[in-house]
């Protein structure tokens, strides 16, 4: 009986019992943000692409009717597999965006023309977090919207 109580008051070592109960959620937490760390670095390179695909756009000479070259600029310039890029113009008259085969104003209208590209990409995390993101990942993206006339 004196072992026992000598042993319920006895206080060395606790911290090491601590260290050992808190040492799997400290790994776990750390695990996590490491890996949503590399989900929003693709979140930002895919950003970038777009950008970079937007910069093109505006290049000197190159107003025309056909941006869809961007697409694979775009893509390429994810650098991420299975990486999507979509590319759209649009044409405002007096602030209204038109119908896509609008191509002109009415005359005295005042005219805006927009190129938009937007990169998608499939993030597969290391780990399912319990259920909050589903096995088969997320979808990461970036998008620019560049006015070019």
């Amino acid at each position: 009986m004196k072992i026992l109580r000598n042993l319920l008051r006895d206080r060395r070592g606790s911290s090491a019992v601590e260290l050992v109960l808190m040492a799997p959620m400290l790994t776990l937490a750390m695990l996590a943000a490491f890996d949503l760390s590399i989900g929003f670095w693709g979140k930002l390179n895919l950003a970038a692409a777009a950008s970079r695909a937007a910069d093109l756009a505006t290049s000197p000479g190159a107003v025309r009717t056909d941006y869809t070259f961007l697409k694979a600029e775009a893509e390429t310039a994810a650098n991420m597999t299975n990486a999507v890029a979509t590319v759209t113009s649009s044409l405002e008259c007096d602030g209204v965006t038109q119908a896509a085969n609008v191509t002109v104003c009415n005359a005295g209208q005042s005219f805006a023309r927009y190129v938009s590209i937007s990169v998608v990409a499939p993030y597969k995390p290391s780990f399912s977090y319990g259920g909050l993101i589903n096995a088969s990942g997320i979808t990461i993206g970036g998008a620019a919207t560049v006015r070019i006339q």
